[in-house]
């Protein structure tokens, strides 16, 4: 059960130290406490764990400062919608909101190799209005001896160029809690020019470690991608690991299966699942298209691959995009094939709004039709 209580509840006041002294007396029930600082106001919500089934709702929604009771109906407590509709979820970082509503696009490079090639797409970025990027400083790898990222490194210019060209978060991997606080020692020597939004791989989406870690710390929200050979459920259950250790910002990528069936895609493409983690959660869902197709491969009506998969997602209702870019993809130390060049950005965003228009007027006819019932 999960008690949401008013908005900007005064944690220091009468009414909810009363409530706190009720919860502590039900016997074999424990409840945990979680705040999500939205953009205009902070949500408290209590989890009460235990059997619940003998509390009435009734009577926990006439409790001091309560505003509402969802009872539980699915494993993922904490991240779930458990069948209300109107359940939202959304949380601010760095000036950008996320949810379940908007969209943005993270286009950047996949693997840093060189700083004149970081800035060039910085550059590229903020002339086509984009405050959001990827940048990759760590990179498991499935061959030991390829490029394994420059690591922290380059992580001095790389947050230094994001502030120079007013790039608000970086989505950027990490495979070790050493590297979550490599982020935090730099970003504080230079002064927080930037955001940054941790990724977990789909190669270490059940590490379960490293979820634990990612989800006790609260200064950065999470992007994780589901597992390249595991069930969705069993990727939502990993991203439930973050959010049962304290971390409500997360975001769930669908990046493509692992299957001889996506053959000559890279993976198959599973963005139909867009609209079901919607459903089951209240989380924010991306598309990674460029790990689902792996290739710039052009369809006779002249638009790649690349773009008429990011579209499918888009038109399913993705909340971000995670895409690859670079500046010379022949000379990239990872993935060069799949990456789009920066001259193609313009049109890539063009094509991405025109999508995003598209699934608005589906929405909107909708809303017109249950309007007219």
């Amino acid at each position: 059960m999960i008690l949401i209580l008013q908005p900007d509840s005064d944690l220091q006041s009468p009414e909810y130290q009363l409530l706190l002294r009720y919860l502590n007396s039900l016997s074999s029930i424990t409840h945990q406490v979680r705040h999500v600082q939205g953009a205009g106001q902070r949500l408290t919500e209590i989890y009460l764990l235990g059997d619940t089934k003998t509390l009435s709702r009734d009577f926990m929604r006439s409790l001091p400062l309560v505003r509402r009771v969802v009872r539980v109906q699915e494993a993922y407590r904490v991240l779930g919608r458990h069948g209300q509709e109107d359940f939202p979820h959304n949380f601010e970082y760095n000036g950008v909101v996320f949810d379940q509503t908007n969209l943005h696009v993270f286009a950047g490079l996949c693997a840093v190799d060189t700083r004149e090639h970081v800035e060039l797409m910085m550059r590229a970025l903020k002339e086509n209005g984009q405050v959001c990027t990827r940048m990759g400083a760590y990179k498991p790898r499935t061959n030991p001896y390829s490029f394994q990222g420059h690591g922290k490194k380059c992580l001095p210019y790389v947050f230094e160029l994001a502030g120079k060209y007013g790039i608000r978060i970086l989505a950027m991997e990490v495979t070790h809690e050493s590297h979550i606080d490599e982020i935090t020692q730099t970003l504080e020597a230079t002064g927080y020019p930037t955001g940054v939004m941790l990724q977990i791989g789909t190669r270490n989406t059940q590490n379960f470690e490293l979820l634990k870690c990612a989800g006790r710390q609260q200064n950065y929200p999470v992007l994780i991608k589901r597992g390249f050979g595991i069930t969705l459920n069993e990727s939502l259950n990993a991203a439930e690991y973050l959010a049962s250790e304290g971390n409500r910002k997360v975001v769930f990528a669908l990046r493509g299966m692992k299957t001889n069936l996506g053959d000559p895609h890279r993976n198959l493409v599973d963005f139909s699942h867009v609209p079901v983690i919607h459903r089951l959660t209240r989380m924010p869902v991306c598309i990674d298209p460029s790990h689902s197709v792996g290739s710039r491969h052009k369809s006779p009506d002249g638009l790649l691959d690349v773009m008429h998969v990011t579209a499918q997602g888009v038109i399913a209702g993705a909340n971000m995009v995670l895409v690859d870019f670079h500046p010379k993809p022949s000379t990239a130390l990872v993935d060069g094939p799949q990456a789009l060049l920066l001259e193609e950005l313009p049109h890539f965003l063009e094509d991405v709004q025109i999508a995003r228009e598209a699934y608005l007027k589906r929405c909107a006819a909708v809303n017109r039709r249950q309007a007219a019932a």
